[in-house]
């Protein structure tokens, strides 16, 4: 190294590294458009790759020929080749859309309607979507599919989630407690965020609402809110488990499957 002109002299060793090694490099500073930097470096890295193997190919004096040949003397060839190229070109052409239009980026939790597929953006390709589902496979998803569904991001505008939490009590349970019971669970629950605008103190912290009435018992319902939707399911179990513990503690009983018992129709 050269100290006196206060640069580094690049060794033979650096020039080996494959040019999308060197990208990668590059890229770690996008880490806020994810979506658009791992296509991005998708699409450089196939370019990469083709040029390089052109230019292998081009040293070849056999290769030059026959392709000097194809593409002279065959407008069929030609024909086929961009038939057989339409399907790549159309999902290159929707990744690209993907990427700008940004419906997703990469970590996003979606649900994809039409298949009922469920699960994290990992990746986007030039050809195809990566989605991580919960039972840690990977479904690949050609750009040109995924660009046509209807789909669900829970990670859209903003990363706090929100799932219910239902019990059903019997009817002779003092309702007033269960509902305090049920909100004082919820709200004491570390990963538990206030949904409430700022200001608002007229709205209760946990609200718990008497979502029907049915010859089962009363149904409760509140709503377990979590800064994002990955923690939101364990969260969710926790409550439910505390709860059940609260109730039993409080006296309070869980409705059974059986309708409870009607009094005599009086003549």
């Amino acid at each position: 190294m050269d100290q006196s002109h206060g640069f580094k002299v690049v060794g033979p060793g650096c020039l080996k590294r494959r040019p999308y090694q060197l990208l990668g490099v590059l890229f770690k500073r996008w880490r806020r458009e994810r979506i658009l930097a791992n296509f991005l470096f998708n699409t450089l890295k196939a370019m990469v790759v083709l040029a390089g193997g052109l230019s292998i190919l081009s040293q070849i004096p056999q290769f030059n020929g026959a392709f000097a040949t194809l593409l002279t003397g065959s407008g069929i060839a030609a024909l086929a080749i961009g038939l057989a190229a339409q399907e790549s070109l159309a999902n290159a052409i929707n990744g690209i859309v993907l990427t700008i239009s940004k419906p997703f980026d990469v970590g996003d939790r979606v649900h994809l309607m039409s298949g009922s597929i469920t699960g994290f953006v990992e990746n986007i390709t030039l050809r195809h979507t990566v989605v991580r589902t919960f039972i840690n496979s990977r479904i690949i998803i050609p750009n040109s599919v995924i660009n046509k569904e209807m789909i669900e991001n829970s990670d859209f505008t903003e990363e706090r989630a929100s799932a219910f939490i239902d019990a059903v009590i019997t009817h002779d349970s003092d309702l007033e407690l269960a509902c305090q019971t049920m909100a004082d669970v919820i709200g004491a629950h570390p990963d538990y965020v206030d949904p409430r605008e700022p200001g608002d103190t007229k709205s209760p912290r946990v609200a718990v609402y008497v979502r029907a009435l049915s010859v089962f018992g009363v149904e409760l319902r509140a709503s377990m809110w979590t800064r994002t939707v990955a923690i939101n399911f364990l969260a969710c179990s926790d409550a439910r488990r505390a709860l059940k513990l609260a109730f039993d503690e409080a006296g309070i009983k869980f409705a059974t499957g059986e309708a409870a018992a009607l009094p005599p129709a009086t003549s």
